[in-house]
């Protein structure tokens, strides 16, 4: 291909490794750009495409590693992995090596093990939600282990509408400390939604709580006593957050 050679034949190539003939079948949409070996990929509707770069088989590791194991790769499954990977990487047998690599990860297998069957069965709060940001459900997970950072403790926002998750992580879980990140964090860039739904923690029932949500027009809901579940939503991501934390957090656990 660097020598501007036409398409080899395939008498040429039938002895060869499936690889080499799977890139021969590929020839059309292979190109050499900067010295780098490229492909043409085009998504499933035809009406977009951009260049792949082809890894070579000894940067397979890194590339995996970039996008599942890395900080933003999140230790996320083979199927999220599968998706992120083709905006800039092509290799032959990639699904291949990503469920190989996803299955032989330790960090994803130390924090999975097996499922502990719930004591009683999650549910969502049924009310009718019209438009985005209508009503949002707030929890507070912790406490961890003291960061860098003096943060213990993430508050969990959450709208029922999208299901779009806003996390922030705070030293504490008094109602001053949730209510000002509230407001300055959430309803200054969404907006104040119309009912702000949670459990019955003394920070979410406080009389500087209560008077935020009075001042900024919005009602408050609660989980009935001793019945987390009907905070089906925020819970279950609870469970997701502190899950991946568990694959991405440092040894000494501060950051």
């Amino acid at each position: 291909m660097k020598a501007s050679a036409p398409k080899p034949k395939w008498s040429d190539v039938s002895a060869m490794s499936s690889t080499t003939k799977s890139y021969w079948a590929q020839w059309d949409s292979l190109l050499i750009q900067d010295g780098v070996l490229c492909r043409k990929w085009e998504n499933g509707r035809g009406d977009s495409c951009h260049l792949q770069m082809v890894v070579p088989k000894a940067k397979v590791p890194d590339v995996l590693q970039l996008y599942h194991s890395g900080c933003s790769g999140g230790h996320l499954g083979v199927k999220r992995t599968l998706l992120k990977i083709p905006e800039r990487f092509y290799w032959v047998h990639c699904r291949d090596d990503v469920e190989e690599w996803c299955r032989k990860c330790k960090s994803c297998a130390a924090v999975k093990g097996p499922q502990i069957r719930s004591r009683g069965a999650l549910k969502l709060y049924t009310h009718n939600v019209g438009a985005l940001w209508e009503r949002i459900a707030i929890d507070v997970a912790g406490p961890f282990r003291e960061s860098e950072s003096g943060n213990k403790y993430f508050m969990v926002v959450m709208d029922y509408f999208t299901k779009w998750p806003e996390v922030f992580a705070i030293p504490n879980q008094e109602a001053s400390t949730v209510a000002d990140k509230l407001v300055h964090e959430v309803f200054c860039r969404f907006g104040v939604p119309l009912e702000i739904h949670s459990d019955q923690g003394r920070k979410f029932e406080s009389q500087i709580f209560q008077e935020t949500c009075r001042v900024m027009g919005t009602h408050k809901t609660r989980t009935t006593s001793y019945h987390p579940q009907s905070d089906e939503m925020v819970e279950r991501f609870n469970q997701t957050l502190e899950r991946y934390l568990a694959k991405v957090v440092e040894k000494r656990q501060r950051d």
